[in-house]
């Protein structure tokens, strides 16, 4: 008699009715092994690490010994040791277990599985149930119950997972036929028991919905979100997701039937959803669909290519261009992620092309597309040919309108299929379109792409919506003109008309929230954001992973930071970088990386838990230091999260402090304050900070007076105490308290240790503050100015104003940054009211206003108005101040405050407001102010050395980009790539006003490449802005 075994449930062993006595579980254990492995040599060492692991007995060797002598008088009692038809077998180092594989449950348990997947792939759906039916009747009990060990539990946990695997694809059959409420039955439990199984828990949402439970399957989602996020950390993956859209959408798909027969027409087809979608701007676009809708009814085809980052509005395009389609057939199939291995899978779905199809031409397609694998290029190449001939047969019949949705995602045979449809739809009365979204410039698409727009293939590339637009849209959704809160809170989808679709459906009706927090990050509502979120799900898992540390970063990220957030080599990196850039989810931006629409950026942010947001924002902080990132990036880390005070967190700060203060000013007041309040510092560090917290609140003008005290009573550094008593004393001094500040500069110069030089700064305070502190009393010469050398002229050694105009921003700063670290510059500084740090103070706040930080160049104004007017107009700072606030109120699109403060400089009879004048004159023609305009060009060209700024102010005055270019050129000479940058924007925004648009878009992309060496946002903003309305006067 034949023997068999049962691994499902306790090991156990027949010969015919009767059951085998096996003995112990070790003995088990071994059996089970060489069944799982039947008919192979399963050596002694094998065995003893599958019943042990690394905790086998010395005796393991001798153990195995008996187990097997034992097993074998069990099984095989006749035969002897070396039979070679013995049921165990010794074979040199191991052993053999010869059976029959159907004698072995958990083989007939594979072999049926194998049998329905064939039964699947030649369309026997009753074959392959049965067999599920059969491999889940085997499948009892708890493989090997009772069993214990290494390999057991592996096993184990091997086999539960292809019982799901089949409760799944039975499931999923059952739901294709009709079955769901069976399967609810059946699956409930089911899913209960393993919740974050993914595809599970779809084919679950599916049943739920189609048995008419659609609430509870939307809430069974939400439910499977918290336990995703709560027990893994992430949002839910690609499949679930698209589900949930599915049934939110109540997407006709859903249904058996509608997916897999797409032969409609144009109107029965849409989802209801997408009906209500208004379609707003795409004139162009539209007018090509309609018209080749239009020539094909006349007999003529073609083929039309939309492409597009995802909800651009690539669908509602589709809608309205065929929405009034008569006398065509329509037929339209997606493409899916998951069916890229499938050949001519699109194609198939799109023509209906099956072995049920009523149209015998579509069955014999259907029986030699079978027939062909993955690899097989001439079969699936004749197959092609038998489409593009079936294609050409129903065009005869009557015109055919192809459309194929998410092309990206298509098989290669599928595109090849697109490609020949595309060669033959001039010749037919066919229309093929295709939609895609943006993919790398080495994805496959790619080539198609390039290959068929040779073939007159219209390609439409869709451009996110202009700000017109999105205003036109957003009336369009709520029924009336919308709010500036809401019109601001729409910024945030960077013209993205899903997102703002997304964001309008999320307020439900009600007022937007405000549009920042106090870190700085906007706010969007928490249902959009969801939402959002959830539609990132086709991206890859190494996409997703650099989006969402990419939004723990900066809001600008260079492929460095992302390397050090993920702990890999940037050269890794490059490909994920290159798809996320080909989507249109991040975009470069001055050398730079940055999300396209900050509300996928809060999305990507809110899918992280709270508490693991902080962590990962320390854990930031020091990767970005350690790879010595620019100190205000990892400042943002700290900054981005309450994340406690520690060791780290305080060296750092006190080491960078100076370096960070002149480039982030406000974030260097809120990490000292942060620091200083926590009762973490350690006591090596508290003098160091207390120490910089002082100097620095005395150069923004802000209340030193406990911190300076606090360093004074504790230090025991005459110098330290001596520089704290200066700062106490001229605090008080411009808080209007002189009598206290002479108590104090008495009390200092009646120290015998106070050092010399501190006791002259004493003895001169004491003078000032006798006086009360007014200007001019006491006040020692000013510094000598050196002359202003005129930008297009090269200089040995610039200060921070002729550095400021030649471009090079990291002078001014590290100038700022040597003067704050010497707290006897910055007193005698502070005290002769020097020129030179108000003006240093001046050139960082414009530099912070173009680099699009305007808090920043507020905080730094402070300090400029903290430091009283030293010296004569355009040597104390006075000109960049007014510059500044003119930036900071044009950025907030308040010009004539703008002209006002900068036509305030042509009181000055001074050369210094020449380089200021060319701002001035734009502002001024902008608004109509000619009579000011010409007056500034005037005084700019009758003042020697300062020909560019005169071209340029010449330029903006009689609307001619010539001048405007010979300004660039001699910049271009003198190594000025900030003026040329600016004249070169003046040449593009003439130029393109003249209707010279391709000539205008090169100068205007020589200045945004400069402005991008800079940093220079707000100066990138403009540029656009300006060519953009010379533009739409051009078409006026």
């Amino acid at each position: 008699m034949h023997l068999q075994l049962d691994l499902f449930g306790p090991v156990r062993a027949w010969r015919g009715n009767d059951e085998i006595v096996l003995g112990s579980a070790q003995r088990r254990t071994l059996l089970a092994i060489l069944a799982f492995q039947a008919n192979q040599v399963v050596t002694r060492s094998d065995l003893i690490d599958a019943i042990w692991g690394e905790n086998a007995p010395a005796s393991a060797n001798g153990s195995i010994y008996t187990y097997v002598s034992s097993l074998r008088s069990a099984l095989d009692p006749t035969r002897t040791l070396r039979d070679a038809t013995a049921l165990l077998a010794s074979s040199g180092p191991g052993y053999c277990l010869r059976v029959e594989a159907e004698a072995i449950d958990v083989a007939r348990f594979e072999n049926l599985r194998e049998r329905a997947r064939l039964c699947l792939r030649g369309q026997d759906v009753t074959g392959a149930l049965a067999a599920l039916d059969n491999a889940l009747g085997l499948f009892q009990d708890e493989p090997m119950a009772g069993l214990s060990g290494p390999y057991a539990e592996t096993q184990r946990e091997r086999l539960k997972e292809l019982r799901l695997e089949v409760v799944e694809r039975r499931a999923k059959i059952l739901l294709d036929v009709g079955e769901h409420q069976k399967v609810l039955t059946e699956l409930t439990p089911v899913a209960a028991e393993h919740p974050v199984r993914e595809g599970l828990q779809s084919l679950h949402l599916l049943a739920l919905y189609r048995c008419g439970r659609r609430d509870e399957a939307l809430g069974a989602f939400e439910r499977l979100r918290s336990t995703t996020i709560d027990e893994l950390g992430v949002e839910p993956g690609t499949d679930l997701t698209a589900r949930y859209e599915q049934i939110r959408a109540d997407d006709p798909a859903l249904w058996h039937g509608q997916a897999t027969a797409p032969q409609v027409t144009a109107t029965a087809r849409t989802p209801r959803s997408e009906l209500r979608e208004p379609l707003v701007g795409r004139q162009c676009e539209l007018a090509t669909i309609r018209t080749a809708v239009r020539r094909l009814g006349e007999g003529v085809g073609c083929s039309v290519w939309l492409e597009g980052e995802p909800g651009v509005g690539k669908s509602a395009l589709l809608n309205a261009g065929l929405a009034q389609v008569e006398a065509c057939t329509v037929a339209i199939a997606c493409a899916d992620q998951l069916e890229q291995h499938d050949p001519l899978q699109v194609v198939l779905d799109c023509l209906d092309i099956k072995l049920t199809s009523a149209d015998h031409r579509r069955r014999e397609v259907a029986r030699a597309a079978r027939t062909i694998a993955a690899d097989d290029e001439a079969g699936t190449a004749a197959v092609i040919d038998l489409v593009v001939e079936l294609v050409g047969n129903l065009c005869r019949e009557r015109p055919l309108i192809l459309v194929m949705d998410d092309l990206q995602w298509a098989d290669p045979a599928s595109l090849e299929a697109w490609r020949r449809l595309a060669a033959e739809a001039d010749r037919l009365p066919l229309l093929l379109i295709g939609v895609s979204m943006r993919v790398p410039s080495d994805h496959r698409l790619t080539a198609l792409r390039a290959r068929t727009t040779s073939t007159n293939t219209h390609v439409h590339s869709l451009a996110p919506l202009s700000p017109q637009e999105i205003h036109a849209l957003l009336a369009e959704l709520t029924g009336a003109d919308p709010s500036p809160a809401l019109l601001e809170l729409a910024r945030g989808a960077a013209g993205n008309p899903l997102f703002v679709r997304d964001l309008v459906n999320a307020l439900d009706g009600n007022e937007s929230p405000e549009t920042t927090t106090t870190e700085g990050r906007p706010v969007f509502p928490q249902p959009a954001l969801e939402t959002i979120g959830r539609r990132l799900g086709f991206l890859s898992a190494a996409a997703s992973e650099l989006l969402r540390w990419a939004a723990l970063l900066d809001r600008f990220f260079t492929r460095a930071d992302l390397a050090a957030a993920l702990g890999r080599p940037v050269t890794e990196l490059d490909h994920v970088v290159a798809e996320v850039e080909a989507v249109g989810l991040v975009t470069r931006t001055r050398g730079k990386l940055t999300f396209r629409h900050p509300v996928v950026r809060e999305s990507l942010y809110a899918r992280t838990p709270t508490a693991i947001r902080l962590a990962l924002h320390r854990q930031l902080a020091e990767a970005l230091a350690d790879v010595g990132a620019p100190v205000e990036r990892v400042a943002f880390q700290l900054l981005a999260a309450p994340i406690p005070v520690d060791k780290w967190f305080c060296t750092w700060l006190a080491r960078e402090v100076y370096q960070l203060a002149p480039r982030a000013p406000l974030a260097t007041m809120r990490l000292l304050q942060r620091v200083n309040t926590s009762g973490a510092v350690p006591s090596a560090l508290r003098e160091t900070l207390g120490i910089a917290t002082a100097r620095i609140k005395l150069w923004l003008e802000r209340d030193l007076t406990a911190d300076a005290g606090q360093v004074a009573a504790r230090t025991k550094d005459p110098e330290v105490l001596a520089e704290m008593r200066w700062l106490l004393a001229f605090s008080r001094v411009l808080r209007g308290n002189p009598a206290q500040a002479v108590e104090g500069v008495q009390e200092a110069l009646g120290d015998e240790d106070l050092p010399s030089a501190w006791r002259s700064l004493n003895e001169a305070l004491l003078t000032r503050a006798r006086t009360g502190g007014r200007p001019g009393e006491g006040k020692p010469a000013v510094e000598s100015r050196p002359p202003l050398i005129p930008p297009q002229r090269t200089m040995p050694a610039l200060d921070p104003a002729e550095s400021y105009w030649f471009g090079r921003w990291d002078a001014p700063q590290k100038d700022l940054t040597r003067r704050l670290r010497s707290g006897m510059t910055l007193a005698r500084h502070t005290l002769d009211r020097s020129p030179v740090l108000r003006r240093l103070s001046g050139v960082a706040a414009v530099i912070a206003a173009h680099r699009g930080r305007p808090d920043d160049a507020r905080t730094h104004l402070m300090s400029v108005w903290a430091l009283a007017p030293g010296g004569e107009f355009g040597q104390d700072g006075t000109d960049f101040m007014l510059g500044a606030n003119a930036m900071l109120a044009e950025a907030e699109n308040q010009q004539a405050v703008a002209f006002n403060l900068l036509s305030g400089l042509l009181e000055f009879d001074d050369e210094a407001v020449c380089p200021w004048l060319p701002g001035l004159v734009r502002i001024a023609v902008e608004l109509g102010q000619y009579e000011d305009a010409e007056l500034a060009t005037s005084l700019c060209e009758r003042t020697a050395g300062y020909q560019a700024d005169a071209l340029r102010c010449r330029a903006i005055l009689v609307e001619d980009p010539m001048p405007a270019f010979e300004a660039a050129g001699y910049l271009r000479t003198a190594g000025n790539r900030f003026g040329e940058a600016k004249a070169m924007e003046d040449a593009a925004a003439l130029l393109v006003r003249q209707g010279k648009t391709v000539k205008g878009e090169a100068a205007l992309r020589v200045a945004l490449n400069g402005y991008d060496e800079l940093g220079a946002l707000a100066d990138i903003r403009r540029a656009k802005q300006r060519f953009a309305r010379g533009r739409e006067r051009a078409c006026r």
